[in-house]
Parts: structure tokens; C-alpha cells; sequence
């Protein structure tokens, strides 16, 4: 996959350094992305405030100097956030887009543009379940958790030992139309069953990382959606923080899916790099899945270029 590696990262660095110079200021164009149509600018010291570095979430907060998920990488923080935000919900799926750029004035350093939708399907979990389940032995649905569908929108950057803090954030709810219409990798992001990505052969099982000890990895209901990304990430491997050009946006693109379908514990993770810096490899898609306490299972696919 990475023959050539370097003289092609080479050439990749100067064509993105040529459309940088002739963007607009990169603080405003973040500025525009956050603020895009329907989104509410979050001040980011309510974003990570003390309440967010709470034990129940990061279990060693408070024995270092640096904060406990200083190392992590941008998606994964986001989703921890998230979860700080709006509260998890049992059964949940997340489609998150991924894109790393240069900042115009320090090229060294790599700005990430993170969204976040997260959509409720408690309630589409509960309907499902009515048509075969008999009222009497039916949990209510508001037992399937509360919570709107929802987008987050975070700007990234490293920032005094982290290598992701938060620049910019906004929310926007996310209305019936806007969640209907939503695509998670091929799937409307509403359909219980989770999108598995190409029906093609080549798919080659990978080893799972273990889960970073900086938060809780785990959930009374499976993995937390930050360990399912951040193995996701561990699997594209070396490309994933590189930096593109911005209109390639959104490079990566993840769906995580959490107990939305089947009657065990069920996570999801689905996720593509469609721009590959390789002459012959045009996209990466990667699987994971995890059902009760089973070991997680994870397999890669290299799509051609044409």
C-alpha cells in the first residue's frame, strides 16, 4: 500500500501547499464551516470544561499534568465529547466525517474539521420490536433512551500538549426531513440494519488494537463509540492524519452503529478513505464488529484506483 510512500507524499505536500496559498484565510473558512446554515456556536470552554474530565469518563483524571486524552486522536476526543454533550444513548448511530488540512499560516500544523450526526433509533428499536413482542412484555419506549438527533460540528488543532483541542464548536438539531435524508455509506442512517460497505472480494481480517487507557473503553451496553473510532483510525493506519486538499473534504467518513439491530449487543463500525495517497489503491474501506463479549472482529479492503 505505501510503496513510493514518501516521493508521493512529497508530491502531494506541494500540490497542497500551491491550493492552500490561494484559499481564503483558514481561520475565517473555519470560522464559515462551523457557522454553516443551522449551526449554533458553542463556546468552546463549555465544551471542555471540568465536568467533561469527570472520573466516570477518564478514570486516571487529575493524576498528570496533562489531560488524560491529550494523545487522542480528533474523531475519537470528539465523540468523547459527544458523549459529554448530549449523553449516550443505548441504541445510536453515529456518522461522522473526518478532514485534516495545513493551516495557512503554520503548515506544520494540521487542522481537523470533525462532524458529528448522531441519530436516536430507540425509538425505531422499540417499534421494531412491538411487531413481534406483546405489549405486556415491552419495555416503554422511553426506556430505549431520550435524546434529538443531533449534529456537532468541532475545529481541532494541537494546543498546549494536546494534540486536539477544540478551536470552534457548534450544534445543530437535526429535523425529520434532514435524518430521513441522511446517507450513512450507502444505508439511510434511520435503517436499523448497518451499512458492511462493498459486497466484494478482497476483504482481509486485521488484529484489533487494544483500547487506549485514557477513558472507559467500555459501556454497560458495549463499547463506547470513541473505542470502536479509535481502532477504526488504527486500521487506516499512517494516513490517517495526513493533510489534503480541503475541497477533497470530507476524506474520511465513519458510521458507528450501537444496539440498533439483532437481540444481543450488537456495535458496527464502518468506515472509507476515499482519497489514498497511492498510485494504484483508490479507496480503503474498513469493518468492525463486536457482539456481546465476544472479541471484536475487523477486516480491511483496497479498492483500485480507476
Amino acid at each position: 500500500m505505501h510503496k513510493q510512500f514518501k516521493f508521493l507524499v512529497g508530491l502531494m505536500a506541494a500540490g497542497i501547499v500551491a491550493i492552500a496559498c490561494a484559499a481564503p484565510d483558514r481561520a475565517s473558512d473555519d470560522e464559515s464551516w462551523v457557522a454553516a446554515p443551522g449551526f449554533k456556536q458553542v463556546d468552546p470552554g463549555t465544551v471542555e470544561s471540568d465536568a467533561y474530565y469527570a472520573p466516570e469518563r477518564f478514570p486516571a483524571s487529575g493524576t498528570s499534568v496533562f489531560h488524560p486524552d491529550a494523545d487522542l486522536a480528533a474523531p475519537v476526543r470528539a465523540l468523547l465529547l459527544l458523549d459529554h454533550l448530549e449523553g449516550l444513548l443505548p441504541h445510536a448511530r453515529y456518522r461522522v466525517e473526518w478532514h485534516v488540512v495545513e493551516d495557512v499560516e503554520t503548515p506544520e500544523r494540521l487542522v481537523h474539521q470533525v462532524q458529528i450526526q448522531r441519530f436516536n433509533l430507540g425509538p425505531a428499536r422499540h417499534a421494531d420490536l412491538a411487531a413481534y413482542v406483546e405489549e405486556e412484555y415491552l419495555a416503554p419506549v422511553e426506556s430505549f433512551g431520550e435524546g434529538p438527533n443531533v449534529a456537532w460540528r468541532f475545529t481541532m488543532a494541537p494546543r498546549q500538549g494536546m494534540r486536539a483541542g477544540v478551536e470552534m464548536a457548534a450544534r445543530k438539531l437535526l429535523d425529520t426531513a434532514q435524518s430521513a435524508a441522511a446517507d450513512c455509506l450507502g444505508t439511510p442512517c434511520l435503517q436499523l440494519p448497518s451499512a458492511t460497505g462493498p459486497e466484494a472480494p478482497g476483504w482481509q481480517p486485521r488484529e484489533v488494537t487494544s483500547p487506549a487507557s485514557a477513558y472507559l473503553a467500555h459501556t454497560d451496553t458495549g463499547p463506547h463509540p470513541a473505542r470502536i473510532m479509535e481502532d477504526l483510525i488504527a486500521a487506516i493506519g499512517e494516513e490517517a492524519e495526513m493533510p489534503v486538499a480541503a475541497e477533497k473534504a470530507p476524506r474520511f467518513v465513519f458510521v458507528i452503529s450501537s444496539n440498533v439491530e439483532g437481540q444481543e449487543l450488537l456495535s458496527t463500525g464502518l468506515g472509507r478513505d476515499s482519497v489514498v495517497m497511492d498510485d494504484a489503491i483508490g479507496t480503503v474501506w474498513v469493518r468492525w464488529m463486536q457482539v456481546a463479549d465476544i472479541p471484536a472482529e475487523s477486516a480491511l479492503l483496497y479498492e483500485p484506483r480507476r
